[in-house]
């Protein structure tokens, strides 16, 4: 069904323009969640609704950050789980360019609708019947999704109500857009200030709360054969790419900020595994990404002539910088290396690493190696 400006009345319009400077001036997502959901469902006359992030990843499209209103709490996570990829409106829009607002009344037959699995195990649970799917989208790629709910009580959206979703998408898509734009630039700042003492390391990778990778640089891909085509249905299998005590590193730091006080306390771990014949060295970083939430940042190095124990970094209590020039000296580097591979002073790496002695008990580099080595 189409939809028609000229259906519209001069009280619609009004509604829609408040509607759009309201949202205009939001400045983070949980904001805009809350009050442009709660004005659509005003505008439209909807019993419930849905919002989600949509972001590109390297694995495919990704659903985050769900919120709702009149659904059960835990109802975005079980679409997320178990419903996304099954969900015929969320596929036709995403697959098609111009359409931006699909209805259920209009997209499959009755008799097709109510035996598929998304209706009888999922929405009519919810008491949810007549849907309305929207996607927003910013030069053709889709950054958000809104669902508009009604029960089989209701009567159906109609074409004015559908006119009124149209008229709002390009504005709501607009502020949307705004902020994730703002966001992704102090993620940017905080992961730069991460890595700027860190230039050594030879891959990055991101990985969601979840462990799902959402970034990995061309030398992670390589390190870890991930091909740059992987779609979504393929999640699966690449998530567990990464050696095991990688993620159960992610999953220790998780607990840690779960019973932490300090919501925004950031946390590193140090690792030390084997992958084939390599020896591969780094550390986590978790931090809170604004479009995200909780986030791991994984930097790796490899090539390391020896394998040191992680649990060895704890014990003598070294700090990060300590770490690298630790895992650079096992490579047989000199002091001169390390200090140009860490762009630091030599006097600096000197002043480290009789920090290193002083806290391992040793005098000399061969000492210090032998001490923190990983029996096998």
């Amino acid at each position: 069904m189409a939809s028609s400006l000229s259906e519209l009345k001069l009280r619609d319009f009004q509604d829609i323009h408040a509607l759009c400077e309201d949202a205009l001036g939001c400045d983070t997502m949980e904001d805009l969640q809350q009050r442009a959901l709660f004005q659509i469902q005003q505008i439209i006359g909807a019993d419930s609704s849905v919002y989600f992030d949509v972001n590109r990843t390297c694995l495919g499209w990704q659903f985050i950050n769900g919120m709702s209103k009149g659904v059960p709490e835990e109802a975005p996570i079980t679409w997320c789980e178990h419903y996304q990829t099954e969900d015929p409106f969320v596929i036709r829009l995403l697959q098609s360019r111009n359409t931006r607002v699909v209805s259920s009344d209009n997209t499959l037959k009755h008799a097709d609708y109510v035996r598929t699995e998304l209706y009888c195990d999922f929405l009519r649970p919810q008491s949810i019947y007549h849907m309305l799917t929207v996607v927003l989208k910013y030069r053709s790629q889709p950054i958000g999704l809104v669902g508009l709910h009604r029960s089989a009580n209701s009567s159906a959206f109609s074409r004015k109500e559908i006119s009124k979703v149209d008229a709002i998408v390009p504005y709501l898509s607009a502020a949307v857009q705004k902020i994730k734009l703002s966001e992704m630039t102090s993620e940017r700042k905080e992961i730069i200030k991460v890595l700027a003492d860190d230039l050594h390391y030879k891959g990055v990778m991101i990985l969601n709360r979840d462990l799902f990778p959402v970034f990995l640089d061309e030398n992670a891909r390589k390190l870890f054969n991930v091909s740059q085509d992987c779609r979504h249905e393929n999640f699966k299998t690449v998530a567990g790419f990464l050696p095991a005590q990688i993620y159960q590193y992610c999953r220790e730091i998780k607990e840690r900020i779960k019973h932490s006080h300090d919501t925004k306390t950031k946390q590193y771990m140090d690792f030390t595994v084997k992958k084939d014949a390599m020896h591969i060295s780094g550390y986590v970083y978790a931090y809170e990404a604004a479009l995200r939430g909780l986030c791991f940042m994984i930097c790796f190095n490899t090539g390391a002539k020896e394998l040191i124990s992680p649990d060895n970094f704890s014990k003598f209590s070294l700090t990060r910088r300590e770490i690298d020039i630790v895992h650079l000296v096992s490579a047989g580097m000199t002091n001169p290396e390390i200090a140009g591979q860490l762009n630091i002073s030599i006097r600096t790496v000197q002043a480290h690493l009789r920090s290193i002695y002083d806290k391992v008990q040793v005098h000399n580099r061969t000492s210090l190696v032998s001490r923190l080595i990983l029996e096998n």
